[in-house]
């Protein structure tokens, strides 16, 4: 049998290198034939050398489309963070690969244009986020008439407990201290200010089809459950797994099939069922301080050019962040993201 050709674009980041880690773990299956970066030069010669790509470039935005629609490959995992995310995500549907979508914010940008462009091209989006991933699968299962709503499950970040007073306290080192997840810094700053679950929302929403008001947050701070279905009779489906990126990911490069991933590969000494250390706890989202989840229902609702500004506002107040230019709170300022009154 063939081995599946995969594209990586965004191959130096975080999802990128865990999606390496996945192949190497099946040589037979997979073929990488090319693979980008935005600036790491040296990891990405490295990681061409160990996986004989020869395609291979630096690059952003349009130079990076022209390359992939001049690559033949089965399946593209876009893991390119943020807004640089939606031109490579547009190019590779339209040269007709199949998506593994790690980039939230493309679709939250430009959900309505990527989900026609997918279907006008055929293109199967796979959602790679662990949240949408398990909707994914859990979707599968029932027809879509008979869901009441589909709830995504969120750990709450390290700040979900905090006063107001603690909140005005907190550094770039407090905010990059994730309890559960190792991402990337702009997506760890926006899992404390619950943005990314307000992406997620919008996200939610393009890729399955619900209304808003069909979509719930809850929080969960062990990341084990990560959605739920509830359906119209009452019964709730649960997708459980570590909180492990590379399960989404395997998920996602195997999709439509399964490959044996041993729970050794996540940290665990013995294969068999991954049992809760505690009980699985679940609580409404904090509304008031942190508001990126009421953010996400907001500027959804509102939809037109709100959802891109919202994620390019982020993006700035973010940077500022990180550089010690404004505090933890002021990444919700409203001089950085003011909604306009469009029709969604």
């Amino acid at each position: 049998m063939a081995r599946k050709k995969i594209l990586i674009l965004g191959s130096t980041g975080s999802i990128g290198i865990q999606a390496l880690e996945v192949i190497r773990l099946q040589p037979d299956d997979f073929e990488i034939v090319g693979l980008s970066s935005y600036r790491n030069e040296k990891l990405l010669r490295a990681q061409a050398a160990e996986f004989r790509v020869k395609e291979t470039i630096l690059a952003e935005g349009t130079n990076l489309a022209s390359f992939i629609a001049g690559i033949k490959a089965d399946l593209a995992l876009v893991a390119i963070s943020g807004s640089a995310g939606l031109i490579p995500t547009l190019a590779a549907i339209e040269s007709g690969k199949n998506i593994a979508l790690a980039n939230k914010e493309s679709l939250v940008m430009k959900g309505r244009e990527i989900m026609t462009a997918a279907k006008l091209h055929k293109t199967q989006l796979i959602p790679v986020d662990s949240e949408h991933s398990a909707l994914f699968q859990l979707l599968q299962k029932v027809p879509k008439k008979e869901v009441l709503k589909i709830i995504l499950t969120c750990s709450g970040g390290p700040f979900w407990r905090k006063t107001k007073e603690e909140l005005e306290k907190i550094t770039v080192k407090d905010a990059l201290k994730h309890p559960t997840w190792k991402m990337g810094k702009e997506i760890t700053i926006n899992s404390a200010t619950l943005v990314n679950k307000g992406f997620e929302i919008i996200e939610a929403h393009h890729l399955f089809g619900f209304d808003y008001e069909q979509i719930e947050v809850l929080i969960h701070p062990q990341s084990l459950v990560h959605a739920m279905v509830q359906l119209k009779d009452g019964n709730t489906l649960m997708h459980y797994s570590p909180p492990n990126m590379q399960i989404p990911i395997s998920y996602a490069l195997n999709y439509p099939n399964r490959h044996k991933f041993l729970l050794e590969n996540v940290g665990k000494r013995s294969p068999g069922p991954f049992l809760p250390p505690t009980a699985l706890d679940f609580f409404p989202p904090q509304k008031t301080l942190l508001k990126g989840i009421e953010l996400g229902y907001q500027i959804g609702r509102l939809g037109g050019d709100n959802p891109e500004k919202f994620v390019r506002t982020n993006e700035k107040a973010v940077r500022k962040f990180l550089e010690g230019k404004i505090s933890f709170l002021e990444i919700y300022t409203p001089s950085f993201f003011t909604p306009r009154n469009n029709e969604a």
